[in-house]
């Protein structure tokens, strides 16, 4: 506070400091409402700072989720590199060793039309039915499980390349155009690998413009325009020879996926089996992460209770409602991947009195040779069907459905609609005949399936949401821009603006009360003046009244 010299030497008047007196009155009447406005606005400041440290670390934990997700507890090896073998469902993997060997590959069947002067050149108009089954010579043999289709050629895409389009846009055909070098153009025909997916063309011309049959019928004259014929992949499996109509086998051995590069010359030696100590490796990674995360909560939210600090954050709901629901994920319960749940104290994750988690060793290896699916559990989110005609794929990274068991069930009359779990799924059918579905709403959201024969289908379909990926899914909607934190840390951010308000109206009722008291004080210093002037004039007045010796 800045000394008033003058009026501590006014002499003429009271002889007071005016200033300091008006200062302290103001301070004393001002400062507790000043003192608890700051406190506020530091309250908050410590909040939003806590708040960005507690998604700080939650991001940590998230970001190690992530990352841990799709981690397999499988080792496989191949020492040739014609063979490639991967896990496809954990829940149906095994440990296995065996010796394969490709003896032939899977080949799409390859027709060529050649001559022709340019990509755009007219075609005659008609329609194109296309079987699918399979060749030998000109012997055609129908595949029963696969429709015919159709094209018909009119006046939208009687050339080359429209008819090249068309025919793509069927499955199980593919068709280009393509520029031979010396001055012709092919069209190229490929279907899908297989020796039952080889194609027929049967086609019936135009009355009023004939000669498309004549162009690309294949109906007794397949073998003079085949350029390559359809096969199928030739393996032996220990001594057991198989087929299959492509070169990305999964149902071979339950779980995993083959995919034949190459024929071999000799067997390669495949091996297949559990790794317990990476599996632990990779729990224990985020038991000590979840640890770390956990101890720096207990340390906001501490509310400093047996002469321990408190903190920031001592008596924040948010952030006390955070830790709450983190300890209750940890012991909730898993659906989806049996019949009855699953936990991951199933592997030996304890949770411990202060909301920490450990970790047994010895009853994780113990739990993972029992149930090596356990570790699926904690990681990845596995989906399957009850019916080998009903096929559930993982959801999309958009759309996260909820672990459950739900019974899906097709339309008995047209087959064309389902529900899963009684909610109706989006559909439509492929030109090949299979009825694709995928659920768009409530708990099945994400949820993908494909039903194949030609009648409506009924299965138990099993998704079991990991506990990683429930976790994740936690944190993304707490973390997020519109999540419980940043809504707190707006919420702290207005409160501020709001205290900052008050402290200017504050400093206006200083300036004001400042301003009052100046004035009553300096009439009371011109009164004192004025007193003290007649004072010194009576005195004078006597003074010379009574005249000294």
């Amino acid at each position: 506070m800045a000394v008033d010299y003058l009026s501590a030497i006014n002499k003429q008047g009271s002889g007071l400091n005016i200033t300091q007196i008006v200062d302290s009155l103001v301070q004393a009447e001002t400062a507790p409402q000043s003192s608890r406005i700051q406190e506020n606005i530091d309250r908050k400041n410590a909040a939003i700072s806590g708040y960005a440290l507690v998604a700080a670390e939650l991001g940590k934990m998230k970001d190690y989720a992530v990352s841990a997700q799709g981690s397999s507890a499988y080792q496989i090896t191949s020492d040739n590199a014609a063979i490639g073998v991967k896990v496809i469902d954990q829940s149906l993997a095994g440990a296995f060793s065996g010796s394969v060997s490709v003896s032939s590959l899977a080949k799409s069947q390859t027709i060529e039309f050649t001559g022709f002067s340019s990509k755009t050149v007219a075609i005659n108009k008609g329609t194109i039915n296309i079987d699918f089954g399979s060749w030998s010579g000109n012997t055609f043999t129908d595949n029963s499980a696969k429709a015919t289709q159709s094209v018909v050629v009119s006046e939208s895409n009687n050339t080359l390349s429209g008819l090249a389009a068309s025919l793509s846009a069927i499955s199980g055909v593919n068709a280009t155009v393509t520029d031979k070098g010396n001055g012709t153009f092919s069209l190229i025909i490929n279907s899908d690998t297989g020796a039952k997916n080889a194609l027929r063309l049967r086609v019936t011309d135009d009355a009023s413009d004939t000669g498309l049959a004549a162009a690309f019928d294949t109906s007794s004259n397949n073998s003079s325009k085949q350029v390559v014929a359809a096969t199928d992949a030739t393996i032996n499996l220990n001594g057991v020879q198989v087929t299959r109509d492509t070169n990305t086998v999964t149902d071979l051995i339950d779980g995993y996926e083959f995919k034949l590069n190459s024929t071999t010359t000799s067997a390669a030696s495949i091996l297949a089996s559990t790794d317990s100590n990476s599996a632990y490796t990779k729990a224990k990674e985020f038991v000590d992460i979840f640890n770390s995360v956990n101890s720096t909560i207990e340390e906001l939210t501490n509310r400093g209770v047996d002469g321990g600090e408190k903190g920031i954050l001592a008596r924040d709901t948010v952030v006390a409602g955070i830790k709450r629901q983190l300890r209750s994920l940890v012991t909730t319960a898993l659906p989806g991947f049996e019949d009855n749940p699953r936990y991951i104290s199933e592997l030996g994750i304890r949770t411990e009195r202060d909301g920490s988690l450990s970790l047994s060793e010895s009853d994780f290896q113990k739990a993972f040779a029992r149930e090596p699916v356990l570790f699926d559990v904690m990681v990845n989110s596995l989906a399957r069907s009850s019916n080998p005609s009903v096929e559930v794929t993982s959801p999309s990274k958009v759309l996260s459905p909820k672990g459950g068991v739900y019974n899906f069930v097709e339309n008995a009359t047209d087959g064309n609609s389902a529900t899963l779990g009684g909610i109706a799924l989006t559909g439509n059918t492929t030109a090949s005949g299979m009825r694709q579905y995928a659920g768009v709403s409530g708990d099945i959201s994400g949820l993908r399936l494909t039903s194949v024969g030609g009648s409506a289908q009924t299965a138990t379909i099993y998704y079991g949401q990991s506990f990683l990926s429930k976790i994740t899914d936690y944190i993304k909607d707490v973390t997020g821009s519109v999540g419980i934190l940043a809504t707190s840390t707006t919420r702290a951010s207005s409160s501020i603006a709001e205290y900052a308000e008050d402290q200017s109206d504050l400093e206006e009722k200083i300036a004001a009360m400042t301003d009052r008291y100046m004035s009553q004080f300096s009439a009371m210093e011109s009164a004192v003046t004025g007193f003290k002037k007649t004072g010194e004039f009576l005195t004078g007045f006597i003074d010379s009244l009574n005249p000294k010796d």
